[in-house]
């Protein structure tokens, strides 16, 4: 008996000497190893392509789209909103923090770390300590959001590559404009360009299954500048007015009116 008691408390000392790691909410302990199994980093499928409107204290938003790769590479772009037709574009490289939960991105320009939460199918702008944003602006608002690229409609940049059965070379032109549309699912708003004035409105969709449904536009505004290089500028536009559905096919979406034959083609383009 005596002995089984020995050993029993030799068993408590040793579990006890190996819990070093954190605890959970119910108060049991959980090892190191096991948090660094589970991370954001070795948990979660976080290699995509990731975008949204960040805050921005001089200017309308940040529109921030950035791709991580699994060897951990980067891409970003950022479109200062309000601040002209530039956008600044960086690639690189990024590192984990020692939780696997955050990854910090350094600013070339300026020497700076930006942190970001990696979450489920979401990044999270932290401030340069790699902590929450402690701000009176909702937190929501801070997060870019995963895009799915496949079968989805919204929050892609659809470059158009077919107008009413004729191709249409849509790269940008000599001012960095090409006819394009992005859905943004906050507020059903819609914003592109014709491939030389700027386009806004808003949209409804219907998603009948995973590659189609229908959608409807309302009447698109648009900036009045003259361009020589977008022949197709009005008969673009009008697309919209008449469009009733639409179908996805791989990294393509097609807008219908009243047929079977599309009125145009779209292909998905990431890091504009």
């Amino acid at each position: 008996m005596r002995k089984i008691i020995l050993l029993l408390m030799i068993l408590f000392v040793v579990a006890s000497a190996c819990n070093t790691g954190k605890k959970t909410s119910s108060g049991t302990e959980l090892s190191a190893e096991f948090a660094a199994e589970h991370s954001s980093r070795n948990s979660l499928d976080w290699a995509g392509v990731y975008r949204g409107t960040l805050p921005c204290a001089d200017c309308e938003g940040i529109v921030t789209e950035i791709r991580l790769n699994s060897d951990n590479s980067f891409e970003r772009i950022m479109d200062y909103l309000g601040k002209g037709d530039d956008k600044l574009r960086e690639s690189g490289s990024f590192d984990w923090d020692e939780t696997g939960g955050k990854i910090i991105i350094t600013d070339k320009s300026s020497d700076t770390k930006e942190w970001y939460k990696v979450g489920e199918n979401r990044l999270i702008a932290l401030d340069i300590d790699g902590n929450r944003i402690e701000s009176s602006i909702p937190q929501e608002k801070y997060v870019l959001n995963k895009i799915d690229i496949d079968n989805v409609v919204t929050e892609k940049y659809w470059k158009l590559i077919e107008l009413n059965g004729k191709s249409i070379q849509s790269s940008a032109n000599e001012t960095g404009r090409e006819a394009h549309f992005i859905l943004h699912s906050n507020e059903n708003r819609i914003t592109g360009n014709s491939g030389c004035n700027n386009m806004m409105g808003s949209y409804e969709l219907t998603e009948g299954s995973a590659q189609q449904g229908e959608i409807k536009f309302s009447p698109l505004a648009a900036t009045r500048m003259a361009c020589l290089d977008a022949e197709y500028e009005h008969e673009y536009l009008l697309i919209f007015d008449g469009s009733k559905k639409y179908s996805i096919e791989n990294d393509t979406l097609s807008l219908f009116s009243d047929g079977d034959t599309p009125v145009a083609k779209f292909v998905a383009v990431y890091l504009r």
